[in-house]
Formats: structure tokens, sequence, C-alpha cells
């Protein structure tokens, strides 16, 4: 476990293994402890690298406005890493998709998994619920925020793990003034990405963001799409049989 100097953040990582280079991207809704399970059993065929994003987790950053995807590529840099397979769960799936298109010389493989489009809309709180979910983070009470989460995210029930995990998030931890980021859209260039991908949908997440999934499964050339009876917190649910997929993947990607 380690610390690395990514635009001026303090970007905590860890790395196991070796061989082909492998990068875990967590969501929203937690830290890179989403991509644990996977990464640790990844190791013993390739080099398994997950990092905590920028207001998450143990990642310690100023109140700026940055790229996710400048960081990405940052830690990639700064751990001599040229090429990695991208593995993005949620936000972090989206990211993935990001680095897959605007800097394909970085990525040999992309796996998208229950994520998002940048530059497609998805919203899947009601506005009742946004305004909830503020009143609820401004008054500190991280029990109704996390309550309202769960209606959309963890259907199949919320662990101690996950309320753990969601502790993790800038909604809970505060985001320093003047925090942001910079968007990319990559919606209109999904044809473009070359590197073998694999999609993985959620059979329990909202229809809009599994619609995502298969937009990206169906204009991606050559893509895979599978779907996992699991709600978003699907690498944690279907620790195993996401490990197989990925393992399956990522060593036919490889030896292409």
């Amino acid at each position: 476990m380690s610390f690395a100097d990514v635009n001026g953040a303090r970007v905590w990582y860890e790395e196991e293994g070796s061989g082909p280079a492998v990068v875990f991207v967590h969501g929203g809704l937690g830290d890179s402890r989403l991509w644990e399970p996977q990464a640790r059993a990844l190791a013993s065929r390739f080099r398994t690298i997950r990092y905590d994003l920028r207001f998450w987790g143990r990642t310690e950053s100023p109140g700026v406005e940055a790229s996710l995807l400048d960081d990405l590529v940052g830690l990639l840099d700064a751990l001599d890493v040229d090429r990695a397979a991208v593995v993005g769960l949620s936000l972090g799936g989206g990211l993935a998709l990001d680095a897959a298109v605007l800097r394909p010389e970085r990525v040999w493989a992309l796996a998208h998994v229950a994520g998002g489009i940048s530059g497609s809309p998805f919203a899947p709180y009601t506005d009742d619920e946004d305004a909830a979910f503020t009143a609820a983070i401004e008054r500190r009470d991280l029990d109704a925020a996390m309550a309202i989460d769960w209606v959309h995210w963890a259907p199949l029930g919320a662990t101690d793990e996950i309320r753990e995990l969601w502790l993790a998030t800038p909604e809970a931890k505060g985001i320093p003034d003047g925090a942001g980021f910079r968007e990319e859209s990559v919606v209109d260039r999904l044809e473009d990405v070359r590197a073998p991908t694999l999609v993985v949908v959620a059979s329990h997440d909202p229809d809009g963001l599994r619609e995502l999934g298969a937009t990206v499964a169906r204009r991606v050339p050559g893509a895979r799409l599978v779907e996992l009876d699991s709600d978003h917190y699907l690498t944690l649910r279907e620790p195993e049989r996401l490990t197989g997929l990925l393992s399956e993947f990522l060593a036919d990607a490889a030896a292409a």
C-alpha cells in the first residue's frame, strides 16, 4: 500500500502480482475495496493495481477542479505503466470507457462493469429523492442519505461491508471547497474503441443503467455482453463469477 503524487493529489494505491498491468477503478459508492476480491485473485497472472479516486477513500486532494481521466493516466505514468487493461465499476466503468476512447494508446483491454457513458445523462433518482438526499447530507444524517441510495443500488440488502464502503465517499467524508470534476463526453465515439471489450450488467440495477451497458455492448466493435444476477454491488455479491469472467477475458485479450 502506497501513495503517488498525481496532478496535485496524493493518490492511495495498492498493487500485487506481475505480468500485464490491470488497473481497477471503483465506483461512486465506495473506494478501491470494491475491487479487492478480483484484484487479489487475478494477481496470480497479472500486475493488478487498484486505487482510491480523488476525494474518495484514502486519497488526499485539495479543493480543485480535476480530471479523473488525467488522474488515471497520471497514476499509470507514476507507476511506469505504458498500457493497462482498465476494469471499471459504475463511475469507474464510465472512466474506463473514457480512457479507451480518448487515450487508446494506454489501454490494451476494457471491462465496463455496471457502468455509464460520459455525455449520456442518467438520472435514477426522482426530484424528491434528490432533494431529500441533499438535505440529509447537509444536516450530516448519513443514515438517511444511505437509505435513499440503497433503494436504487442495494435492493438486495445493505450489509455492514457496504455501509462501511459508503462512508469512504465524498458525500460522507465531506468535499473540500472548490472541488469538482471536468467531465468528458464519449457518447458519440463508442465505435472508436479498438481494445477488446467486456461489458457486464447487473440484473437488479436501474433499467436506465442497464440500457447504457447494452448500448456500449452494441456499439463497441466486438464487445461481449454478460448479465449477472446482482444489484450494483456485483463485485461483492458475485465475486467468484465476476472474477472468472475477468480472468478468462483478460487472458484472451493479453494473448491477442
